[in-house]
């Protein structure tokens, strides 16, 4: 049907629509572990106690919840292009007004909102890169977004590292120095075609085929039964297995990677370091988990992805298990260190960029976005979960005793990719999601 698309060669326009998507991963990073940094300021300026810290690290992940599931579905109904500008305009508005709260009570609101601007993004970006992608590097392009994902993380714990030592203030110019990328992408992404597939999903063939000329390709000339969108397709037929499936892996993979993000500096600061060393040191173990990603960029349309899911869970779960035996037995900030950075590059070899890329494979156009964003809301209620019961289990246990519970659904996740995984490379979105794949 989009055999010139799938089939296409890798062109300057993908490079374009891929990088674009994926910078909205790298405001995200950015985004969300920057509070990480700023709460070590925000906690003597606002004077939050333990419940409150955990309110401000949890507000943009429970905006997330929202933001997927709901902008999703609307994806789905309005089109890519709409929402993908929307979200980009709502991302800066909040980011600013965060930047300008003038009490706690506002910086949670604005967060919150920027949240579900965030959850948009996560649910838009991957199905507009995969919908363009030809078929042999639709899983490499969806790995820029895990990419720039650690970058904007990076960038953040780097912004901390620079800015703690202004002092009080820093906090709004951590959160201000997102706007500025962002700006740059809102106005690049208007060059950005509507998805030649959701137009002929619902009926629009005539600006399929001007999408598709506009691109150099063969038109578009196979008509297709124009299907609506509706949530309760997630759980039908054989797409409800896909549903579980993904759900469990996200949620497993989230449930570990967030502690590490949102509360990973104040981790380390327990190892006795300072707020500025404990960000530096926060931004080289992002930097390097970029390490993972470049491996599963190189593997993931060669080996495929339930391989390399079960080989990134594998490897998160012995990484968890020797980081608690050091948090128990020899608390070394090296070695710690170091097994941490190893639990970063093995989160981004696997489940870090197949989460985002089985939705897109998986399910049909009109339920694309719909299943992404349900990903996502899933993986943050995993998130907060994550979060909420690591800071429970280390009050009596310690950090080892917390790792331990991490290590545990690590485990999960492993256990489900190897029995319930699927392999979808080398074939088109249009094979992958239909009803007779195994």
């Amino acid at each position: 049907m989009f055999s010139s698309l799938d089939n296409s060669k890798l062109k300057k326009y993908h490079i374009k629509i891929a990088t674009l998507s994926s910078t909205g991963s790298l405001l995200d990073g950015y985004d969300i572990s920057v509070v990480s940094v700023a709460i070590l300021v925000l906690s003597s300026k606002f004077s939050l106690g333990a419940l409150s810290q955990t309110l401000l690290l949890g507000s943009t992940l429970i905006g997330m919840i929202f933001g997927g599931v709901t902008i999703g579905y609307l994806t789905d109904i309005r089109g890519r292009k709409k929402i993908y500008m929307l979200d980009m305009f709502l991302f800066i508005i909040f980011t600013f007004l965060t930047a300008v709260s003038y009490n706690f009570t506002e910086l949670i609101i604005f967060r919150l909102f920027l949240g579900v601007a965030i959850g948009a993004d996560y649910a838009i970006s991957p199905t507009i890169i995969s919908e363009f992608s030809p078929i042999k590097h639709r899983g490499q392009l969806l790995t820029l977004n895990g990419i720039f994902f650690y970058i904007g993380a990076a960038a953040s714990y780097f912004a901390g590292f620079l800015l703690i030592p202004i002092g009080d203030i820093s906090w709004r110019y951590m959160f201000l120095l997102g706007i500025i990328p962002a700006v740059i992408i809102l106005v690049l992404r208007a060059s950005i075609p509507e998805s030649p597939r959701w137009l002929a999903s619902i009926g629009s063939y005539k600006d399929a085929d001007k999408t598709m000329k506009s691109l150099g390709l063969a038109i578009y000339y196979d008509n297709i039964t124009p299907e609506k969108s509706s949530f309760k397709k997630l759980f039908h037929g054989k797409y409800l297995k896909y549903t579980i499936f993904i759900s469990i892996i996200w949620f497993s993979l989230d449930s570990v990677a967030f502690v590490f993000d949102l509360i990973g500096p104040k981790i380390l600061t327990s190892l006795k370091l300072s707020p500025s060393t404990a960000s530096g040191t926060a931004a080289i173990v992002a930097l390097l988990a970029i390490i993972g990603a470049v491996i599963t960029f190189l593997l993931i349309d060669k080996i495929g992805r339930k391989t390399i899911t079960s080989v990134g869970f594998l490897g998160m779960t012995v990484t968890l298990i020797m980081a608690a035996l050091s948090f128990i037995y020899f608390p070394s900030i090296l070695f710690i260190v170091i097994v941490i950075i190893f639990l970063e590059i093995f989160e981004e070899l696997g489940p870090g960029i197949t989460t985002a890329v089985y939705p897109q494979e998986l399910y049909p156009t009109e339920i694309r976005a719909t299943a992404q964003g349900f990903g996502t809301t899933i993986s943050r209620i995993g998130a907060i979960a994550g979060i909420g019961l690591y800071s429970l289990i280390a009050v009596p246990y310690g950090n080892g005793g917390g790792l331990i519970f991490l290590a545990i659904l690590s485990l999960i996740g492993l256990i489900t990719a190897i029995i319930m995984g699927i392999e979808t490379v080398n074939k088109s979105l249009e094979e992958t999601s239909s009803p007779d794949f195994n």
